[in-house]
């Protein structure tokens, strides 16, 4: 059965809740499929995750009737009943997107007419895109409690992609990876676990107060715009210091996201400027996601955290 990678959402975290612009990039590293057990090894993990799908599998049958794209729930009914599961080696709670593999992974095989669908993939229109990122939000909010859609729609496009807006979703090139190069993506493990739909509570709730949503508005949207800008146009200079209003952003407002322990080296990175360290995906643990234009400095400054290069430019 067909394999779907992680992601990694590089910029707009929540703000991407409210219109901001917003840019993922596959990761490879990580991948899952749907499959039956080999061994009586993955039994125990085989049966957790069949118990699991087939509650989800309910919740599809009684909350998603549109025509649209319809899945062939019976079909995955049947399944389940001969042992399927969700074999995935992409962290869970850690900002990389397992959720959204699941539910890619489930549309890509039970949708009707999947076939079609997949050469349809190489020219989506605007309209379609939309739809698929509305649906599949739809979808993933069964574990999130609320989801923009962008996790599993970007891991079935598994190309990068820019969400200009709601209603504008586009693939785009990235800087051209360079294993030599001065500019590295990386990511942080903090090797704890998070709960998403607490997370993007807290997060909603803070945004009742007029004072932060004027900020979230106003900064938070500029900033992570501005950034993505930068990004994509390789204009370095102003990248970083558009990253470094958004990492003193997230500190500052949003520091309910970041684990209390990673606080003082995200503050380290402002401080020194050796490289900047913001919230992965929901945050409040999982991967932090960095960037730094001095990459031996910044591994000596975290020395003794688990350090991973995700792209280099």
């Amino acid at each position: 059965m067909e394999s779907v990678n992680s992601k990694v959402l590089v910029f707009g975290e929540y703000s991407v809740l409210h219109n901001s612009m917003a840019l993922t990039i596959p990761f490879n590293k990580f991948s899952g499929t749907l499959c039956y057990p080999e061994n009586v090894e993955e039994s125990a993990i085989a049966v957790l995750s069949n118990k699991g799908i087939r509650e989800f599998c309910k919740h599809i049958i009684e909350n998603h009737t549109d025509d649209t794209f319809k899945l062939n729930v019976n079909k995955l009914s049947r399944e389940l009943d001969k042992g399927l599961f969700f074999r995935s080696d992409i962290p869970q709670g850690f900002g990389l997107g397992s959720s959204g593999a699941l539910v890619a992974a489930i549309f890509l095989r039970y949708l009707d007419k999947a076939g079609d669908f997949k050469d349809e993939l190489k020219h989506l229109t605007m309209d379609r895109i939309q739809n698929l990122k509305s649906y599949l939000g739809a979808l993933e909010g069964y574990f999130h409690g609320k989801s923009s859609g962008i996790d599993p729609l970007s891991i079935i496009i598994n190309k990068p992609l820019l969400l200009k807006s709601d209603k504008e979703i586009v693939k785009v090139d990235i800087p051209a990876y360079n294993d030599a190069g001065q500019n590295v993506l990386f990511l942080l493990n903090t090797g704890l676990a998070r709960n998403s739909e607490n997370l993007i509570k807290q997060f909603n709730s803070a945004c009742e107060k007029e004072e932060f949503k004027q900020k979230l508005e106003t900064k938070l949207i500029e900033y992570t715009n501005a950034g993505i800008t930068d990004f994509l146009n390789g204009d370095t200079k102003s990248f970083y210091l558009n990253l470094e209003k958004l990492v003193r952003f997230q500190l500052q407002e949003m520091d309910y996201l970041i684990p209390e322990k990673y606080q003082g080296m995200v503050q380290q990175g402002l401080d020194t400027k050796t490289y900047y360290l913001k919230i992965c995906g929901s945050g409040g643990g999982g991967y932090m996601i960095g960037f730094t234009q001095n990459w031996e400095e910044a591994q000596q400054l975290l020395k003794g955290e688990e350090l991973e290069v995700l792209y280099r430019f």
